[in-house]
């Protein structure tokens, strides 16, 4: 008969006594009473023991079928995973996927303990601006790695803060473009057409040039997404290549420079002695003069096209002029990027954090430049790209396709960006999605985009979680009826991730479950905080108590 509401099962404990309890009566009867059992009193004593026997046999059915239930109730309690069964991933789970091995690159901390990223893949950290990307990733990173480092330096606090060390304890070279001579640092220079020189006087060499003419002018000029206006630029990149082909190959090295060619552009008497020179020219088995000749024809053919050419073609070049600061620094060179895979260099590229906008593309010129330097290298060291404030480079031609090769060359990228829509925008949808294909290592932090919060939680995944049912009947006296049921729930919804506290990031390792990590200020980490140079923008760093220690070999095989 099924039980009513609020009554109660009897206690199967209460059965087993009450069998024992007749099975002891039968068997101490005859001892309790002094009498002989007769016949009737032995069919009595028969019905006490079965009666004790059912009492008993009842009690420990009653008890297994009181553990079933537990049982049943602790199974239906636990997540099936039928929904999802997304989770974040322990320290155990991160020692198993060698992030607890100190060696490689820092990411950050999960329960206070450091994690590295030894893989040979790329890396990319999206962040807004002043969120602490620089103090917590960027600066640490250049005080741990101990291979070569390329990196982009808006305000020049990189340089300023960390050369030094890299210098005197990691014994590196270290080289700064520094075209506006921020904080007193050195001002190295690069010309970016120095490997058409060197193409030009190396026969082993020379089949390559007129590609490495393009890529430069591509890099220059680079094709947007939404191609309108392509011929135009096909004809201002025309003009370019033809005119470093010709300033490469002329014998007159030291006119072979970017203020050079926009010198030529400038003036209708200077391009128009050039293309004639060029159509004397026999460099290049014929090919400069075969391009002076197409130029000349269109210089009378259709100059009114051939100005529209040489205007783009000027424009591209406009942040080169010879008398702005970018001018002198790429009029000669005193950096070979090769170094960088033969020997222990750091190299820092810096600029204003006002000129970025503007003066961007010479990021992204002297980075491809380099790029392609360390990849044509036979070098064996291994080569570190920390590209801040990627999105504002301009586009670098033939990016990916670099990133899929560079990983076998030894070379890693870490791109810094502020929004993941920054890619799409400069590098449309198929490009963007080979960046972060790419990178093995996706760290994110200080959310706010509605979008990208909303991609992070669908990349989180879902787990199955418990919801409780209530059933209050019809009436108020009803009793209150209760179940269980499951459902699916994001690991982290949009507004969670959105919400993190600062000091928090999401990192997705390739292979591995999501970390929902830690950031530490360098300051906080010994024997970093020791290792800083003062910062001549933010002044300097503040003096606090350790709360990570990690532990260095010295040259003279002591600790540090």
């Amino acid at each position: 008969m099924p039980r009513t509401p609020g009554q109660r099962k009897g206690s199967p404990t209460g059965s087993l006594l009450v069998g024992v309890s007749f099975f002891a009566l039968a068997r101490y009867w005859p001892e309790l009473t002094g009498a002989h059992p007769n016949a009737a009193d032995q069919l009595y004593l028969g019905f006490f023991q079965f009666v004790g026997a059912a009492c008993m046999l009842g009690g420990a059915l009653g008890h297994y079928s009181a553990w079933r239930q537990r049982q049943r109730r602790k199974d239906a309690e636990q997540s099936s995973g039928v929904f999802g069964s997304a989770a974040f991933a322990t320290l155990a789970d991160c020692s198993q996927a060698g992030l607890l091995e100190p060696r490689g690159l820092y990411l950050g901390l999960l329960n206070g303990q450091p994690l590295f990223y030894s893989g040979k893949a790329h890396l990319l950290t999206v962040a807004p601006a002043r969120q602490g990307k620089g103090i917590s990733v960027v600066i640490p990173n250049l005080l741990h790695f101990q291979g070569s480092v390329f990196v982009t330096d808006p305000k020049g606090e990189l340089a300023a803060v960390t050369a030094a060390h890299r210098a005197e304890r990691l014994g590196q070279k270290v080289i700064v473009l520094n075209p506006w001579g921020l904080h007193g640092l050195p001002q190295h220079r690069f010309n970016p057409l120095q490997p058409l020189l060197e193409a030009a006087n190396d026969p082993a060499l020379l089949r390559g040039i007129a590609d490495e003419a393009k890529a430069l002018a591509l890099q220059l000029l680079p094709e947007p997404e939404d191609a309108r206006n392509r011929y135009f630029r096909e004809g201002a990149r025309t003009i370019l290549r033809a005119l470093m082909l010709h300033l490469a190959t002329c014998g007159r090295p030291e006119t072979c420079t970017l203020p050079e060619i926009w010198r030529l552009l400038s003036s209708t008497r200077r391009i128009e002695r050039a293309v004639d020179e060029m159509t004397a020219s026999d460099a290049l088995f014929g090919m400069v003069a075969d391009l002076g000749h197409d130029l000349a024809n269109q210089l009378e053919d259709n100059p009114d096209q051939f100005a529209d050419f040489r205007q783009g073609a000027q424009q591209a070049l406009d942040i080169f002029d010879p008398v702005s600061w970018l001018g002198d620094a790429v009029s000669g060179s005193d950096v070979d990027f090769a170094e960088l895979k033969e020997g222990k260099t750091s190299i820092y590229l810096v600029i204003p954090q006002d000129r970025i906008a503007t003066h961007g593309a010479w990021l992204g010129l002297v980075t491809a430049q380099a790029i392609r330097a360390v990849a044509r290298s036979s070098g064996k060291n291994e080569v570190l790209f920390m590209l801040d404030e990627f999105a504002n480079m301009g586009k670098l031609a033939g990016l990916a396709e670099s990133l899929t090769a560079l990983p076998g060359l030894g070379v890693r990228v870490w791109a810094f960006v502020q929004e993941l829509s920054e890619l799409v925008r400069i590098y449309g949808p198929h490009t963007a999605r080979t960046v972060l294909s790419q990178a093995e290592v996706k760290q994110f932090f200080a959310v706010q985009d509605d979008q990208l919060a909303r991609t992070l939680s669908m990349a989180l995944g879902q787990r199955t979680v418990k919801t409780r049912n209530y059933n209050l009947g019809r009436f108020d006296d009803d009793d209150v009826g209760e179940s269980l049921s499951e459902t699916g729930r994001p690991l982290m919804s949009p507004d969670e991730i959105r919400l993190m506290p600062a000091g928090t990031q999401l990192l997705f390792v390739k292979a591995a479950l999501p970390i929902q990590g830690e950031l530490l200020a360098v300051w906080f980490v010994a024997p970093w905080a020791s290792w800083l140079t003062p910062n001549p923008v933010e002044g300097p760093y503040p003096l606090a108590m350790p709360r990570l220690h990690l532990n260095y070999r010295r040259k003279d095989g002591n600790d540090e």
